[in-house]
């Protein structure tokens, strides 16, 4: 029997739990198949034996992949898993709740069995991998590769793993599905390949999206958040289907981050969304009403038509619309210092020099501050 020790100590990724480790196992039988498209990936759990099995038709493990930083993955833009340390670390944190691992690496004729082992060389726990090369096969197995993990109680499978992974959920509903990924009617959840990754709150609906679309962090649970408006309006934006256009036109409305940049991004067109958002915004206002999002633009309004205050994308989506005709704004009032300025045209002959010259100068400071109210008014809204 071979034993090889990992430089891993025990207590190595603190914040990560089971629900961590099992999606680290499920994303690499996943990206195997993706790989491999012969190289079925499947699972099941035996609520009996508490048992989880993870498995590929054609997966092998090698020594080498026990190195960290070793991957057959990185830039392969099909699959979650880059960075070579997915399945180690799932190990070293199942073993460290007590959730015995099993390797059967069936396509080298080898069983591994992890465990923690106090090393001579560190003198610590350290991550320890014995394989045995002699394991009395009973038949052959089905699929190269096995992972069983024990102890798993029902509670953790129903509490913890499934709610992690839409492949073990059916209490869900695909919104629609694009080339980005899918919208779920799940509000505030990300997945990634069907992997949980995080909660964003301000998402009124939830999004699986394909690998490589959504760059993560090395734990796989942080992604940030101009990514996540700008994927999401991306997906809105090219998605296709009888409901599509009430839904985008309610989360116009409401300003959710959702489609924050729908009108910012290239991809596809923005016309029929356009077209939708200006009818439904007519219908509830009126066919006088105007968007605008600041009060400098509602002075701008004419008094033959109604300024309403919305929001900014929703706005530029409305008024990007070939059905949108701007109405001619109000013609500025003559300022206070344009009327001075006429009124010394007419007068400067009868006025002194000194009077004329503190009347410009009072011209010019009024002038001055008409601008500064003009910029203030503007930026503030």
């Amino acid at each position: 029997m071979k034993k090889i020790e990992l430089t891993i100590v025990s207590d190595y990724v603190p914040s990560w739990g089971i629900a961590d480790a099992i999606r680290e196992l499920f994303q690499n039988a996943l990206d195997q198949e993706a790989q491999c498209s012969d190289n079925k990936a499947s699972w099941e759990y035996d609520a009996a034996t508490q048992t989880l099995s993870i498995s590929n038709k054609k997966s092998v493990l090698t020594t080498k992949s026990l190195l960290l930083g070793s991957t057959t993955k990185f830039g392969d833009p099909a699959t979650i898993g880059q960075f070579g340390e997915g399945y180690k670390i799932a190990t070293l944190v199942l073993l460290r709740n007590n959730k015995p691992v099993v390797f059967y690496n069936y396509g080298c004729r080898e069983v591994w069995r992890p465990r923690f082992v106090k090393s001579r060389r560190f003198g610590a726990d350290v991550l320890t991998f014995f394989i045995d090369t002699k394991h009395p096969w009973s038949k052959v197995p089905d699929e190269d590769l096995t992972i069983k993990i024990h102890n798993i109680s029902e509670d953790e499978w129903n509490d913890i793993i499934v709610p992690t992974n839409l492949h073990l959920m059916t209490d869900y509903t695909v919104i629609n599905d694009t080339e980005f990924g899918q919208i779920l009617d799940i509000p505030g959840k990300v997945f990634v390949n069907g992997l949980f990754v995080c909660d964003y709150a301000e998402y009124t609906y939830g999004y699986n999206f394909k690998p490589g679309v959504l760059r993560l962090d090395r734990d796989r649970k942080l992604a940030s958040d101009f990514d996540l408006k700008w994927l999401a309006s991306k997906m809105w934006r090219v998605a296709k289907g009888p409901d599509v256009l009430l839904h985008v036109t309610k989360l116009l409305e409401k300003g959710a981050a959702d489609v924050q940049y729908i009108a910012d991004t290239s991809i596809g067109s923005l016309q029929h969304i356009a077209r939708e958002a200006y009818l439904q915004f007519t219908e509830t206002y009126g066919s006088n009403a105007v968007p605008v999002s600041n009060q400098y633009e509602a002075s701008k309004v004419p008094y033959t038509h109604k300024p309403i205050m919305v929001n900014e994308t929703y706005k530029r989506v409305i008024t990007s619309s070939p059905l949108y005709s701007a109405p001619e704004p109000m013609p500025e009032p003559p300022s206070i210092s344009e009327r001075l300025t006429d009124w010394l045209r007419k007068y400067e002959e009868e006025l002194s020099v000194e009077a004329t010259a503190e009347l410009k100068e009072l011209i010019e400071t009024i002038r001055v501050k008409d601008h500064k109210q003009i910029w203030y008014t503007y930026n503030r809204g």
